[in-house]
């Protein structure tokens, strides 16, 4: 199963602690983030696709199949999905690049099996306030039905009661709906309507286009197992949190285990 990595920014709001390498390449305790996260994935079975853009170059030691996205100073999350297109045609997940999580949740994903699913944090409050001081400066609506299909995601919102969970930025899709995904994705970058749209959008925008479309998108809730990082401060999040060492143990677990 191909597993889609959303590679091409550079991360400037970390600054001098990236050091003018794509965002993927920031390391936390002498290894990056994609190089964590390339641990589960093989572990799991998978077969990661890197989509690049901002210094391509230094990514090449991945030696992972890589798509360049010509246009990524210019472009959003989406563009650098749609490049990705030709590697959608069986079950495949995306993952953000910014991200880190653990096997329990690769796990967990890939044996989703229902249409489209997305891995979202319930227990997305405690850990926002570590980041912010203000959650809601950068927490995003989610609506869920009761019956576990999301109707909303992606907007800001002015009230915490509104958001059910927070999307973590990873993803599946599979069965009927990954044909009629991978359809829509392509016209929606393609026509002339909604191309402009397209180049900047957010991969929760198309989401939402979806959902309007009368497509079922599943909640597949989780409680902590993963950390962003957008800026330093980040890293004192996940610290603080618990969560970044968790996933370090995990790391380390199958390193020990498969001898890597």
């Amino acid at each position: 199963m191909n597993i889609i990595i959303l590679a091409a920014g550079r991360g400037t709001r970390l600054g001098k602690h990236n050091n003018n390498k794509p965002k993927c390449l920031f390391e936390i305790n002498g290894l990056s983030l994609i190089e964590r996260n390339l641990i589960f994935f093989k572990y799991a079975n998978l077969n990661p696709i890197l989509v690049s853009g901002f210094e391509k170059e230094k990514l090449h030691f991945l030696n992972l199949p890589m798509i360049y996205n010509s246009e990524y100073k210019e472009t959003n999350m989406l563009w650098s999905l749609y490049q990705a297109s030709d590697y959608m045609n069986e079950d495949f997940i995306v993952c953000y690049s910014d991200i880190l999580i653990n096997s329990l949740l690769v796990k967990k994903l890939k044996s989703f099996d229902n249409g489209i699913g997305l891995i979202i944090d319930k227990d997305w409050l405690e850990y926002w306030q570590l980041r912010f001081d203000d959650p809601l400066i950068d927490a995003e609506s989610l609506e869920v039905s009761k019956d576990g299909f999301i109707l909303d995601i992606g907007k800001k919102v002015n009230e915490i009661s509104k958001i059910q969970g927070q999307y973590i930025g990873f993803f599946k899709v599979s069965g009927k709906d990954r044909l009629l995904f991978k359809d829509k994705l392509i016209d929606y970058c393609e026509n002339k309507k909604t191309n402009h749209i397209a180049r900047k959008a957010y991969l929760t925008d198309f989401l939402q286009y979806l959902i309007n479309d009368d497509l079922k998108i599943k909640e597949i809730p989780i409680n902590g197992d993963w950390i962003e990082i957008d800026n330093h401060n980040d890293v004192n999040a996940a610290k603080k949190s618990g969560r970044l060492s968790k996933i370090e143990r995990d790391v380390n677990r199958i390193m020990n285990k498969n001898n890597l």
